[in-house]
């Protein structure tokens, strides 16, 4: 029948991806299959029955059974032609890449006789590289990635998708996304998120159920960092996403990330010599560095460059993340699930989108009033969400030439609702928990570490351990404390017997009621609800 043929040819050479089954049970359930027959009919009716358009009316019932058993949250628009480019697509591209995995699985089943353990290891991690792309080639798979990209929204679908993985934190879920399409954008800065919190309050976990989120074909890279590791590493690509948890900085390493990050649309050089030989070493461009502390142990000049963010450390997020471990108990699933088509779709919305060189122009740019000019830094920032959130949604962008696209009105407004999240730590460039802190001893009488303890409580209630409290004040080995951070900060006392150290600040602004960036009016003032140009061919 043809729903067999198509099945066969769209099969996954590993039988990983669980609708497959879901498709045979529709296909047998009498409904499916006489659709089929009828559509096979008209079509051989009109065509003489030639393949192309058996796979076309395949699919388009396909489609139908995929939308009630996946859902992604919104209808079908896709067209006949969109759905038969896909179906072709899809099958000649697995056909290549099956023939590799082929070839892959025969070099692991005969190695050369000399073969070293980093020669089986590469040709492992190639092997899971292609069935991955596999995976991503599915025509189910990347017609319902493209219907979310050109017709839907990309960025409300995947962090649907991340939540199911971790409660919450949405908006340190959509900078790390949008870190990732800054990759894709000729004229961006990049980003680089800076995620901060509590031990055990969730900061490594967002960033690992992002991380699981984005495909592994070669563009992503977990694990410590020695301060030039990377400059030696023989298969980083352009474009990586290096996630470090709980980074350890020295200056040596500081200075690395420091260039790199300053270098994004460059490779960052490093000349040196091996074995008595100069060598010239590079880390090349558009590498997004995702790192976590429970701290800030870094530079100023470093941490001008990151995006801070902080986990939700509330009770209320407590009460959320142990009901979702419990689920997970009851019901025996994985945090970081594999085979789920969601982020199969998820990893081949970003796929499609890491594939992507583009140039995005802001054209209202010179309507935007900015109030914090003192930061030089934060508004190539704010430009730089707006150009990812165009970016995410480029197939629906407005593109005046090949790969320039424009900025609506709505990616101004997604990128003011997630400036606004984080603005007092961006602007203060200081934590939640040390910005908690300040706005309950300002205006008080100078206090002592151990007043602190007995008066100051972490937001379950809980009191501070004295040396918890001496770090946030002072720092820890060869870091900044509040106190060096913090204009107008007060020490009395020089900790000596008879003369212990006390804290007091008059008065501290944390810049949360101030409005940071509006849009100024101009014309008919176009919002998110009226198109920039009157005909979308002529601006």
């Amino acid at each position: 029948s043809i729903g067999t043929r198509w099945r066969e040819m769209l099969r996954h050479p590993r039988g990983q991806i669980m609708f497959e089954t879901q498709i045979e049970e529709d296909a047998t359930a009498g409904e499916a299959d006489q659709t089929a027959t009828e559509n096979q009919t008209a079509t051989e009716n009109q065509s003489g029955g030639s393949n192309t358009n058996e796979i076309l009316e395949g699919e388009q019932t396909t489609l139908k059974n995929f939308q009630k058993k996946i859902n992604i949250g919104q209808d079908y628009h896709l067209t006949d032609k969109e759905i038969l480019d896909i179906a072709e697509e899809s099958t000649k591209n697995r056909e290549e890449i099956d023939e590799q995995i082929r070839e892959v699985d025969k070099r692991l089943r005969h190695p050369p006789e000399k073969a070293t353990q980093e020669y089986i290891r590469k040709l492992e991690t190639k092997k899971r590289q292609l069935e991955q792309l596999s995976a991503m080639e599915h025509a189910l798979i990347k017609a319902a990635a493209f219907e979310i990209m050109k017709y839907g929204d990309p960025v409300d679908y995947i962090i649907k998708v991340y939540n199911r993985l971790h409660v919450g934190d949405t908006g340190i879920g959509k900078v790390m996304l949008l870190s990732i399409a800054c990759q894709s954008v000729l004229n961006s800065e990049g980003l680089q998120p800076k995620l901060s919190g509590a031990s055990g309050k969730g900061k490594t976990h967002a960033a690992k159920a992002m991380y699981h989120l984005m495909p592994d074909v070669g563009y992503k890279l977990e694990g410590s960092l020695s301060a030039k590791s990377l400059f030696y590493h023989p298969d980083l690509q352009a474009g990586t996403v290096v996630f470090s948890d709980d980074v350890r900085i020295n200056d040596d390493l500081d200075d690395t990330l420091k260039r790199a990050m300053a270098n994004f649309q460059q490779k960052t050089p490093h000349r040196t010599v091996i074995k008595g030989e100069y060598t010239e070493l590079e880390i090349p461009e558009r590498i997004t560095w995702w790192m976590t502390s429970v701290d800030s142990p870094f530079t100023d000049e470093l941490l001008n460059r990151l995006f801070g963010l902080d986990v939700d450390d509330s009770v209320d997020q407590d009460i959320k993340v142990s009901e979702q471990q419990l689920y997970h108990a009851k019901y025996g699933t994985e945090s970081l699930p594999e085979n789920d088509p969601d982020i199969y779709i998820y990893r081949a919305i970003i796929h499609k989108v890491k594939g992507e060189s583009l140039k995005v122009i802001v054209p209202y740019a010179d309507r935007i009033a900015w109030s914090a000019s003192a930061d030089r830094r934060n508004l190539p920032r704010f430009l730089d969400l707006i150009r990812a959130f165009a970016t995410m949604k480029y197939m629906q962008r407005f593109e005046l030439i090949d790969n320039q696209i424009w900025a609506d009105i709505k990616d101004f407004e997604d990128a003011k609702a997630l400036w606004e999240l984080g603005k007092a730590g961006l602007t203060t460039k200081l934590t939640v928990a040390e910005l908690r802190f300040l706005n309950w001893i300002v205006g008080k009488t100078p206090h002592s570490i151990n007043q602190i303890e007995k008066g100051y409580m972490k937001p379950d209630g809980k009191p501070y351990i004295p040396e918890a409290i001496r770090k946030m004040l002072h720092g820890k080995k060869d870091g900044k404390g509040l106190v060096d951070k913090v204009p107008g900060m007060l020490v009395h006392g020089s900790g000596g017997k008879n003369d212990e150290k006390t804290y007091e600040i008059p008065f501290f602004d944390d810049k949360s009621g101030m409005e940071v960036v509006t849009l100024k009016p101009e014309g008919d003032n176009p919002t998110s609800q009226e198109p920039l140009f009157s005909d979308a061919t002529n601006p």
